[in-house]
């Protein structure tokens, strides 16, 4: 539609170059140059032809089968950030299947984006950036250290998408892995990444869920009886044998008590309030004072404590560069590229009158959690950040 509207208001392009013409795209834009004779009164340009066939190449979902996934620099890529998380994480990732499978034709896909700065919008950002905090953070490292295979910059969207592959991942592999007896179908017509969010999300609140699979609208109204024990679901559903639960991507505290009555679970973590919260790195702030400053103040004595070493502050200060640590609520969760204390420690700085945490938008934070944690403590940072989402998402605490 919007081609035959740019065309007809006399926007035709004359020049576009592709020169990766896959044989199976080319013969679809023929078919649809074709189709578009009635409106237009001849087939597709040359160059219009191109850049819908690149634009098609940029959207599609690549097989397993098929070649051209076995080479290129999707794959060089791919491996270069499972080896990163793996050698600055602890977080082995590099025999995760169905990682590598995603991973590969996102990035494949991703690559061909970038090359023609196809800008693909991700409305689910903010979110991901809010409640995948250690993901994003994760992957961004990753792709920053993989620069030079990367021949074109990434967008944050393209990069919120590649932290929901890592987040799943890493929950998978390094949250809660024991399996429960009650079985959950998911139903949505938005795709895998919506799937794996729902699933990571709903998995993390409630452990004892197993998911069995995840089905489009249109099979499981070919379904006469459902197997599960409920479903949920992001569309409306016409409720079968089983109860059906309407969340969003990421589930309102409501649409969760409702998962949750049907799961009949609680879940906390107080452990961690007990180990890494320490007294003497309680402090409270009553002056005024550049976030810059209390870096350097803090950076200090966490490292005449034995607590880090001098490449921690540098550290805190590129990490914030990059971009900002505000969660939101006026909550900072500052911490240093990658995992660089020698012992763990959650440093909580309460700021009554605010530290200006981001000079262009002039937003404040009154409550800081700096965090300096080890490689030892890797397997526990998943929930140390997990802790810090809860205090976001609950305004009370």
């Amino acid at each position: 539609a919007i081609t035959i509207l740019r065309i007809t208001r006399g926007r035709e392009l004359t020049t576009f170059i592709n020169n990766e013409m896959d044989p199976v795209i080319q013969n679809a834009v023929k078919e649809i140059s074709n189709g578009l004779i009635y409106f237009l009164g001849g087939e597709l340009s040359n160059a219009e032809q191109a850049y819908l066939c690149t634009q098609l190449a940029a959207q599609r979902i690549i097989g397993n089968e098929q070649p051209n996934q076995k080479t290129g620099l999707h794959t060089k890529l791919l491996a270069h950030i499972l080896q990163y998380i793996n050698d600055s994480y602890n977080y082995d990732l590099r025999n995760d299947e169905k990682l590598k499978r995603d991973l590969t034709t996102h990035l494949a896909t991703l690559l061909t984006r970038l090359q023609f700065n196809i800008n693909t919008p991700n409305p689910l950002l903010d979110d991901i950036k809010q409640y995948y905090p250690f993901a994003y953070d994760v992957t961004l490292y990753a792709l920053r250290s993989a620069s030079t295979l990367l021949p074109y910059p990434i967008s944050e969207d393209e990069l919120g998408y590649l932290a929901v592959h890592i987040g799943v991942s890493l929950e998978c592999n390094y949250g809660t892995s024991h399996h429960r007896p009650t079985q959950v179908l998911i139903v949505t017509d938005s795709g895998n990444s919506t799937v794996r969010v729902i699933e990571t999300k709903i998995m993390r609140e409630f452990p004892q869920l197993k998911f069995n699979r995840a089905l489009s609208l249109q099979e499981y109204e070919t379904l006469e009886n459902i197997d599960e024990d409920f479903v949920i679901t992001t569309i409306r559903l016409a409720e079968k044998n089983k109860p059906v639960v309407k969340i969003a991507p990421f589930p309102t505290p409501y649409q969760l008590e409702q998962v949750g009555r049907l799961a009949m679970i609680n879940q906390t973590k107080p452990y961690i309030i007990e180990r890494f919260f320490d007294e003497r790195y309680f402090i409270i702030l009553n002056e005024k004072i550049s976030q810059e400053a209390l870096f350097k103040k803090i950076c200090k004595k966490l490292q005449a404590d034995g607590y880090v070493t001098s490449d921690f502050y540098p550290s805190l200060l590129e990490r914030e560069s990059i971009v900002s640590t505000l969660l939101g609520e006026g909550i900072a969760l500052p911490h240093s590229l990658g995992l660089l204390a020698n012992k763990t420690v959650v440093v909580t700085i309460i700021s009554p009158q605010g530290i200006e945490w981001n000079a262009e938008t002039k937003e404040v934070a009154n409550v800081i959690f700096l965090l300096a944690i080890s490689k030892a403590d890797y397997e526990e940072a998943i929930a140390i950040y997990e802790l810090f989402v809860t205090f976001v998402k609950e305004k009370a605490t």
